[in-house]
This record gives structure tokens, C-alpha cells and sequence, in this order.
């Protein structure tokens, strides 16, 4: 009869580190990033659980413990800064090396599709999906990058990150500013013949300002655009809709 084994022994983890490898305090970091982008109703449908997961833990295992300790950031804060900004901004709140802030961007990299994610939040703006997946199309390599490290380390006035030539080639290649127009005035109460008058009459100058081209050069000009912008009001719209819009000059 065969006699009768001891249980193998088995040694409990340590104390500091966690089930997938991050310690205790990378831990924290990484759970909180995930609880406060799951909780977003905002955030991209295109981004799962677990890639926020993986988004959580890729960017908690940059940091060291005793990093952790030496930045003072920890998972309440980091929520705290999410729900306020809608981003975790780490740069902006701790001292982030460069060479932080670009291995969090190498890190999370292939997390997620960030171009279907970009993609989904500029259509989210209003921009037809087509247009917006051509828009993205148009990004490079280092645009995208910017993009990440606007959500994670810095806190950017650019649009999604993005420098501002970069969203104009873009918006040229790819965005019908008229068609975009006539949208946006309908959305604000203008009927569908009447948007589409104003839209497909709008001075060729405006739209290539909207689109990043120059500037008015001179009061003169300003006055004969004003006037131009008047008269396709009257042309376009009913009493009703001048008077609702405030006007052109208005």
C-alpha cells in the first residue's frame, strides 16, 4: 500500500509582489488606472477591459517602487487627476523623465489599436466616421505617440495631442468643410434647404481659413468678408432663423 505523501509545499508570495509581476505599489497605480478609465462614459467603445488592463499595467510597470515612493503618486491620486482632467497627465502633476515618458508610450504601444481609437474619438467630436478614419490615416508614427503621451504624461491645448500642421494637412486631406457646415447648422436649428444654401455658398476664403490658410489681411478685407457673410444671410435664411442665429454680424 503505497504510503501516503506530504503535500508539496508551496511558498506564499511575497508580500510586495502582485499575481502578474508588478509589486504591491505598481499594483495600485495599475488598478487605479484601470478603475478610473473603466468607470469614463466617454472613453472609446473600440477600448475593451482587457486593454485598459493591459494600458494599467504596461504604465505602472515603467515605475520602480522606489520610484513610486520618490514621485509620491499613488492610486487615489491618480483617479483623483483622471476625473478632473479626463486624462492621467503624470508629467504634469510628478516629475517624469523623458526616458519615462517615452517607455510609457513604448510600453502600452500594443495595447490597442490607437488609430481606431483616435479614429472614434474625433468622430465622437462630430466629424463624419469616414472622414475621421481618413483623417487618422493621415497621422504619423510620431503624431500618434503625441497623442498617447497626451493621455498619460502631459496635459496638451492641442487637439488630441496633435500639433497643429498636422491636424491642418489633415483636415485637407480629408474633411469637406461644406458638408461640415451645413451639419453643424442644421444640429443648431437651421432647416435643411436653408443650411445647405449657406453652406454651399460660403465665402472660398472662410473655408480656406477653416482648412489653415491665411488670415484676413487687412481691416478692409474683414469689412468686405462681413459683408459678403450678410448678404449670404439674407440670401439663405427666413426671419425666423436670422433672428435665432443672432446673425452673421451678430
Amino acid at each position: 500500500m503505497a504510503q501516503p505523501t506530504e503535500p508539496a509545499q508551496t511558498s506564499a508570495p511575497e508580500p510586495t509582489e502582485a499575481e502578474d509581476g508588478l509589486s504591491s505599489a505598481q499594483q495600485e497605480l495599475a488598478d487605479a488606472i484601470f478603475s478610473a478609465m473603466l468607470e469614463d462614459d466617454e472613453l472609446p467603445a473600440a477600448i475593451t477591459e482587457d486593454q485598459i488592463h493591459c494600458l494599467g499595467d504596461r504604465v505602472a510597470g515603467v515605475f520602480s517602487d522606489e520610484r513610486i515612493a520618490e514621485m509620491g503618486v499613488n492610486g487615489a491620486q491618480l483617479i483623483e487627476a483622471y476625473v478632473d482632467r479626463g486624462s492621467f497627465a503624470l508629467g504634469d502633476d510628478y516629475g517624469i523623465t523623458d526616458d519615462e515618458a517615452s517607455e510609457v508610450v513604448d510600453r502600452v504601444l500594443d495595447c490597442l489599436d490607437w488609430r481606431l481609437v483616435l479614429a472614434e474619438s474625433i468622430a465622437a467630436e462630430g466629424l463624419p466616421a469616414e472622414q475621421a478614419s481618413c483623417f487618422v490615416s493621415e497621422i504619423s508614427d510620431e503624431g500618434l505617440r503625441a497623442t498617447i503621451e497626451s493621455g498619460f504624461i502631459t496635459e496638451t491645448e492641442d487637439d488630441f495631442g496633435l500639433v497643429e500642421e498636422e491636424v491642418v494637412r489633415a483636415f485637407q486631406s480629408c474633411v469637406d468643410i461644406r458638408e461640415l457646415l451645413y451639419q453643424q447648422m442644421v444640429l443648431e436649428g437651421l432647416s435643411e434647404e436653408s443650411a445647405r444654401c449657406v453652406a454651399d455658398g460660403m465665402p472660398e476664403g472662410l473655408v480656406e481659413m477653416m482648412l489653415g490658410g491665411p488670415e484676413l489681411e487687412d481691416d478692409e478685407a474683414a469689412l468686405e468678408f462681413i459683408g459678403e457673410l450678410m448678404a449670404l444671410q439674407n440670401r439663405c435664411l427666413t426671419p425666423e432663423e436670422m433672428e435665432s442665429m443672432g446673425g452673421f454680424g451678430g
